[in-house]
């Protein structure tokens, strides 16, 4: 009997789980998704969802082309002649869109939460699969092509004729399910050849216009410089970089030679050995604090670097090859500002000089005669008053922000403030949320940074509302209704817990016992 009875199982390890309570997500691990499957069954799975995919791109690129036929180009009349945008502007605009109002691209980086860069990409995309490349569109929303692929025709096909581009689509769209995307492309190439071969001389003229000289952060507080150049030229360069490499190995260089190379690249752009030339300042911008500074610190948190996340002790690295850990002389050209913000919400509060440190706190110097006869007492200290302390730069009368004003915007707002948009202060406007001409105070609370092209969609586009509050928060909201908000990098993201006295002096709930 006690065998038998034993052998029962309980009746608590029999009773079904609880059902979760309306609106409470079931966490899914991945296990529970079928984790007896064959094989051929995993394998069918990985093709059902490459055909998922490939039809949810179908599906998005017909919405965003429905969006962009929409935002016409006539939209762009509201800008007027002294509101269009710039020359650099025009160069990079994709002939996809030349019937597309300039705005869509920002509006659709703000609608997916992505860069303009990959919004760009979107709606260029989903307008050449919706005209001209419709064979390629159908073959992706029924699965017979994946994402890769048809971004391969997309790129090869969108300066080809469009009776050129379906005869080249009847071709390789068959066979494009047996075909890498490495093969497609030669097979388009050469069909491109045959057929247009003017389309590849306009695709290297674009490739030429559009070159430029970027930065690529790779993480681990490293960064690719990345410069645009023809075949030819690009050649050149990387084998007179190797040439001046493998001289220093020779000379008894004993780093990696790829370490060299980097080196020699920078020494041959800023050419520090040459003083026949007038100099260049390189600026750089570090934001560091303070307790990252110090090398003993118990607490290191992060700095950035020309807007990258770095370590302390890189930052500390970098300071020390600057001759300024101990907030000395700047670099000839440069120079130190400290950046003064709340503990506690990372407010920025004001940004002042070494000088103007010395001014606010009330240190003076004393002024002795080191005249025959005069006399200093032995351990004398100079006379320490309650300085006026630092602010925000006080607001002025005037349309243009002061050189405070100036200062203390690019340092907070680092970046313009459009979501998304990460180009650098230097080359932003300083914008006055609420107008100047209605009222708006020319205040660091009614100023934020925002480049020239947010700037003129904020001025002129219409259906846009930009709301700069109070407390720094840049509300955005595009036409079709999407609203984000930035906020300046200075401020504390995550939220203070709150104190333990919350709860004693909190009015009591009714409702508990």
């Amino acid at each position: 009997m006690s065998e038998g009875a034993s052998s029962v199982p309980d009746v608590s390890e029999r009773q079904p789980p609880p059902i979760p309570v309306d609106g409470v997500p079931i966490r899914v691990l991945p296990d529970d998704l079928e984790p007896h499957l064959s094989e051929m069954e995993l394998v069918a799975d990985i093709w059902a969802a490459d055909a998922r995919e490939a039809r949810h791109v179908a599906e998005r690129a017909a919405s965003i082309a429905a969006l962009a036929r929409r935002r016409h180009i006539e939209r762009d009349r509201d800008f007027g002649p002294l509101g269009g945008p710039g020359l650099d502007s025009r160069y990079r605009q994709s002939p996809a869109l030349a019937e597309v109002s300039e705005t869509f691209v920002s509006e659709l980086a703000l609608i997916r939460h992505c860069s303009e860069q990959e919004a760009e990409m979107l709606a260029v995309e989903a307008v050449l699969l919706t005209t001209k490349l419709t064979g390629t569109w159908n073959a992706l929303y029924e699965g017979r092509l994946d994402v890769r692929k048809m971004r391969a025709l997309v790129d090869l096909l969108s300066s080809a004729k469009p009776d050129v581009a379906a005869q080249i689509e009847q071709r390789v769209l068959p066979h494009a399910e047996t075909l890498t995307v490495a093969q497609l492309r030669d097979r388009v190439r050469r069909a491109l050849a045959r057929l247009d071969a003017a389309a590849l001389d306009k695709r290297r003229a674009e490739a030429a216009r559009r070159a430029n000289v970027s930065s690529q952060a790779l993480g681990d507080g490293m960064s690719r410089l990345a410069i645009d150049l023809p075949i030819p030229q690009a050649a050149a360069c990387v084998d007179a970089i190797d040439q001046y490499a493998q001289m220093l190995r020779a000379d008894g260089d004993k780093r990696p030679i790829g370490v060299i190379r980097s080196a020699v690249a920078a020494d041959l752009i800023l050419r520090p050995w040459d003083t026949s030339r007038p100099p260049v300042t390189a600026q750089l911008v570090v934001h560091a604090p303070l307790a990252a500074l110090h090398p003993a610190g118990q607490s290191q948190p992060p700095a950035e670097a020309a807007g990258e996340i770095v370590t302390a002790a890189q930052c500390r690295e970098l300071l020390e090859q600057l001759d300024m850990l101990g907030v000395r002389a700047a670099p000839a050209g440069g120079c130190v500002q400290v950046a003064v913000g709340d503990p506690l919400t990372g407010r920025l509060i004001a940004v002042a000089t070494r000088s103007e440190l010395r001014r606010a706190a009330g240190v003076r110097r004393r002024r002795t005669r080191r005249g025959k006869g005069a006399r200093t007492s032995a351990g004398s200290t100079p006379p320490q008053d309650d300085g006026p302390g630092l602010r925000p730069p006080a607001p002025t009368t005037a349309y243009r922000p002061t050189a405070a004003q100036r200062r203390f915007l690019h340092i907070r707002d680092r970046t313009c403030r459009m979501p998304g948009c990460r180009r650098r202060p230097g080359r932003c406007d300083i914008d006055h949320g609420i107008a100047f001409a209605d009222g708006g105070p020319t205040d660091c609370w009614n100023l934020c940074c925002l480049c020239r092209r947010h700037h003129r969609i904020k001025t002129f586009a219409r259906g846009w509302r930009f709301e700069l509050l109070a407390d720094g928060r840049l509300v955005v909201r595009t036409p079709s209704g999407v609203s984000r908000e930035t906020r300046p990098p200075g401020w504390c993201y995550e939220a203070e817990p709150d104190p333990p006295w919350l709860d004693e002096e909190a009015p009591p709930d009714r409702l508990l016992c």
